[in-house]
């Protein structure tokens, strides 16, 4: 596992998610994380369906090389890895798009979702369909460690934060952050949207897809 140590923010790295559950404990050197990559791909969401982790990007692959080298807060990425038609989340907490359509926020608020804070109900939605989130962990590329899968779901947006660090979206146990901080180097899993579903509802369609794991 340690060949992927990588602390450049602005390299594209890619690693298949095949984690390794793992506490987070105060030990060294890992200090929670794990080493190896175990095969464990599979994670349950609430409603007991088997979801994949996916593969984990860093934020200059998942935006296919535009976001590594912006500076700016609040600034999206001009490009993402989604497949045609789909986009990466938009996060932060201001700016033009923060809390517009295809952004966590605006999808939160759509579905009754109270998030930035410690709500366990918010938790439970949020881990069963239609967004079926899951505990998919992430990989530490400055160090070479896997941390937290099976204990905390985080998901990168399309969303810059600094010239370093970029927002993203965690789940734990007791707290749904649509805006957290996340080292552009670090490995996430992305969920990507189908901003046409969202679209169609503006016109009286159905409520926005769920999210799709990449």
């Amino acid at each position: 596992m340690l060949q992927y140590k990588d602390g450049d923010q602005k390299h594209d790295h890619t690693f298949f998610g095949n984690g390794c559950p793992n506490a987070w404990e105060n030990v060294p050197p890992a200090y929670g994380g794990s080493s190896i990559s175990c095969t464990t791909n599979i994670v349950k969401d609430n409603d007991n369906i088997d979801q994949s982790i996916g593969v984990l990007y860093t934020f200059q692959a998942a935006t296919s090389g535009s976001g590594g080298a912006i500076s700016t807060d609040n600034t999206n990425a001009p490009d993402t890895f989604c497949p045609l038609g789909w986009q990466l989340p938009y996060s932060g907490t201001s700016g033009d798009y923060y809390n517009k359509s295809r952004s966590w926020s605006y999808l939160f608020d759509f579905y009754d979702i109270l998030y930035n804070d410690g709500n366990a109900s918010s938790v439970q939605k949020i881990k069963s369909y239609p967004f079926s989130y899951i505990y998919s962990g992430h990989l530490n590329l400055t160090n070479g460690y896997l941390y937290n899968q099976s204990l905390s779901g985080l998901y990168l947006s399309s969303t810059n934060h600094g010239d370093f660090d970029t927002h993203r979206f965690v789940i734990l146990s007791g707290r749904v952050r649509t805006a957290e901080i996340s080292n552009k180097s670090y490995g996430l899993t992305l969920r990507c949207i189908d901003y046409f579903s969202i679209l169609h509802r503006r016109h009286g369609g159905r409520k926005p897809s769920r999210f799709d794991c990449i």
